[in-house]
């Protein structure tokens, strides 16, 4: 295993160990007191301490900043926003996203064109070894090699995609509370500004210099321009079933996998209905059916969980939210919403332990979200079947969120700080600020 390797897979387990627990600068206080020129640096380790600790560290970084302040003004760079990347934006082109696996093997890898108004124009995915689709704009051209097939589709009718808006995607993230940003951490090397997107809890590391995203959910991207092929609709292959949605095209049949696909979405759809109506049993009967055909639907692994757990089928429930965790965790993603429901499950079980493990995963964004109320979204995503339908002025309302997420902390914690929708704002705060400090007064859950 190599150097880069090694320190990758120590620095994975160290974050998975910790969770979001902020990094601290070893050099601060001593080039503060030292007035040195060069900015601060970032540790190059994560380590573990009590609430208490971190809270005395914290506040010493703070006085220190603050009696500093005239020194740090003048070495610092201006400081990074979001809109800066949004600006950014408007001059891409061209975008290419690759994954890798551990051993540094490609495991997904994207050509994005960008068009005049910022939405996804042509495209390549190749995931090998078994899916390839182009797109032209004028014909999509998707080879399912696992499945020797070749479909054809009309644009209009079939999208795949990474982020379709990608000229609207940071513009978006721009609002108040959607963000959270620490400049100059280290990336492999690098610098980079650090952006967590607080709606679904996604790390994006912006290049200083030209203050485009480097890399985001596992994936790293760069600008260069792709040859001039790379957009064209390969020939179809010798010996594949061709199947031609196309308007205008004579019809084809479709293979058995296809009808199974489309089956299961349906499925999923009266699954997800079912569960919002209490028919549990009904739920897990055809959300197990949705994931036997579409084993990779993480929502429909978590909500068959949600729908064993109301079964009181604790065990199946937690093989169920596992499989969603490990889906994650290749992509470096936490799904803090699925350690809330998998600890439910363990401490259903009289599993108390593994229950504190996983309630301490999610307890920091847990606890954020009360003053950044854009990070319970996930939370609310999990626990209402049905919001993906509705639309977005039905969504819950910043108090129902807070008040939601207060719920959640009480049945996973026994604590009860008070908070109420009827309440008055400063009674309120004061329940804010009594969860905040419990958590940072415990050492551990």
């Amino acid at each position: 295993m190599t150097t880069k390797e090694n320190l990758k897979k120590e620095l994975e387990e160290l974050g998975q160990a910790i969770g979001s627990d902020r990094v601290l600068s070893q050099t601060v206080m001593s080039r503060i007191n030292a007035g040195a020129s060069a900015e601060f640096n970032r540790i190059e380790r994560r380590f573990t301490m009590s609430r208490l600790t971190k809270l005395a560290a914290a506040a010493a970084i703070i006085v220190a900043v603050a009696l500093s302040i005239t020194i740090v003004d003048k070495l610092t760079s201006p400081a990074y926003a979001i809109e800066q990347t949004v600006e950014a934006f408007k001059n891409v082109r061209f975008m290419h996203i690759v994954q890798r696996d551990k051993a540094g093997n490609i495991e997904d890898e994207r050509w994005i064109e960008i068009g005049p108004d910022g939405t996804q124009a042509r495209y390549r995915q190749d995931t090998p070894p078994n899916f390839l689709v182009v797109d032209d704009r004028k014909t999509v051209f998707a080879h399912s090699k696992d499945k020797n097939t070749v479909v054809l589709y009309d644009p209009a009718d079939q999208w795949y995609t990474w982020i379709h808006n990608l000229g609207t995607f940071f513009k978006d993230l721009a609002g108040d509370g959607n963000v959270t940003i620490e400049e100059n951490v280290d990336y492999w090397g690098r610098k980079a500004h650090l952006v967590r997107w607080l709606k679904l809890n996604i790390d994006c590391y912006i290049d200083p210099e030209t203050k485009l995203p480097i890399a985001m959910a596992g994936y790293e991207i760069s600008y260069e321009e792709p040859t001039e092929d790379i957009f064209n609709i390969p020939a179809i292959p010798d010996g594949v079933m061709l199947v031609d949605k196309r308007p205008g095209v004579p019809e084809t049949t479709e293979p058995e996998w296809m009808e199974k696909g489309e089956i299961a979405s349906e499925q999923f759809k009266q699954a997800r209905h079912a569960l919002a109506d209490g028919q549990h049993a009904d739920a897990a009967e055809l959300f197990a059916k949705v994931v036997e055909v579409q084993a990779g639907r993480n929502w429909a692994w978590f909500w068959l969980g949600k729908a064993h757990y109301e079964l009181g089928e604790y065990d199946s429930a937690i093989y169920e939210f596992s499989k969603v965790i490990d889906m994650f965790t290749q992509d470096k993603v936490v799904p803090h919403y699925c350690y809330v429901a998998r600890g439910l499950a363990y401490a259903a079980k009289g599993m108390e332990d593994m229950a504190r493990q996983d309630f301490n995963v999610a307890l920091p964004v847990m606890i954020d979200a009360l003053r950044n109320v854009e990070g319970a979204f996930t939370f609310n995503y999990a626990d209402d079947p049905l919001l993906r339908d509705g639309p977005k002025d039905k969504w819950p309302t910043a108090t129902q969120s807070l008040t939601m997420m207060i719920d959640r902390l009480r049945i996973m914690t026994g604590q009860n700080f008070g908070y109420g929708p009827d309440a008055g704002a400063e009674e309120n705060e004061q329940a804010i600020s009594a969860w905040e400090q419990w958590y940072q007064n415990s050492a551990q859950f």
